[in-house]
Order: C-alpha cells, then sequence, then structure tokens
C-alpha cells in the first residue's frame, strides 16, 4: 500500500528488506523500537503504520515538498 501511493505520486523512495539484512533491522529496532512494517522515516519523523497515519504522512510529505 505505501509503496504503490509513493509510486504513483512520483515520490522517491528506499526500501529496506529488514528480513534479509540484520543491518536493516537494528536499524529500525533504532529508530522505531520493535519491529513493524511499515515504518517510515519521512522529514526526521517515525511513522509505523500507513494506512491508518495517512494523513500525517502526507502532512511530513507536504512539508517536505513531496506533495502539494
Amino acid at each position: 500500500m505505501a509503496k504503490s501511493f509513493f509510486a504513483q505520486q512520483g515520490i522517491p523512495y528506499d526500501e529496506r528488506d529488514v528480513t534479509q539484512n540484520e543491518q536493516y533491522m537494528q536499524e529500525l529496532k533504532d529508530l522505531a523500537g520493535r519491529f513493524i512494517t511499515p515504518t517510515l522515516y519521512i522529514n526526521g519523523e517515525v511513522v509505523v503504520g500507513f494506512g491508518r497515519n495517512m494523513e500525517q504522512v502526507k502532512r511530513l510529505l507536504r512539508s517536505g515538498g513531496y506533495l502539494k
């Protein structure tokens, strides 16, 4: 859901498969304090989950100049 939203909006993103990379898993745990996907890091803020936090995601993307 998050990937398709970013693709539809033409927003670049860095996808990290935490199940295949131990370093990425540790970064996720350090950032979010737990293992929950998707975890998004936008403009210095952590957003855990996508659909239920759509308004927060949009607000952060607007503040970063990615959405109008």
